[in-house]
């Protein structure tokens, strides 16, 4: 018996590809067009996925259109099918922030078991960096950029819930 299957190519990259990330700069408009002519299929095929009228898309998603804009639904409709997240970045950098993939808090609220996980997790990340940089002695491969860069967002996310587990204990001010 055999089975096949197909990886889209926001999720498969070989060793030395570059990560995929949006352009330096990119603007929103540009992120969204980017977005809806790079799905695999095309235009067409994210709009069926998407439940709008191809045509509707296609002026949506066209940056010298001003009468047809996409919603917010449809934003994140159209980042989530496609796994293109250039519209979050765009948005996010023309506001001053930056975006970074979510882990869920897995120390159910215990203190201990938080600064734990934090720790774990910037461990990870020094083996992460550690090996890129005595394995490729100057040249470091898009794997072992990916990798570091995993990590380093697992870090991130430790210190947010620990953050979040601290701000939840905090004594309520005074009442005046």
């Amino acid at each position: 018996m055999n089975a096949t299957f197909s990886i889209p190519g926001h999720f498969a990259y070989g060793g030395d590809e570059p990560n995929p990330s949006k352009p330096a700069g990119q603007d929103i408009l540009d992120a969204v067009y980017n977005t809806v002519h790079g799905y695999p299929g095309g235009v067409t095929a994210l709009a069926s996925r998407m439940g709008i009228p191809v045509n509707t898309l296609t002026h949506k998603a066209n940056p010298n259109t001003t009468t047809h804009q996409p919603n917010p639904r449809e934003l994140i409709a159209m980042q989530a099918f496609s796994g293109n997240f250039a519209v979050l970045h765009a948005m996010a950098e023309a506001l001053g922030h930056t975006c970074t993939l979510a882990t869920p808090d897995q120390s159910g609220a215990d203190p201990v078991e938080a600064l734990m996980r934090l720790h774990s997790a910037f461990a990870d990340y020094v083996r992460a960096t550690a090996d890129a940089v005595r394995e490729g002695e100057g040249a470091v491969t898009g794997n072992q950029v990916r990798r570091a860069d995993y990590t380093a967002q697992e870090v991130i996310a430790a210190v947010g819930h620990v953050m979040a587990l601290l701000r939840g204990r905090m004594r309520k001010a005074p009442q005046t």
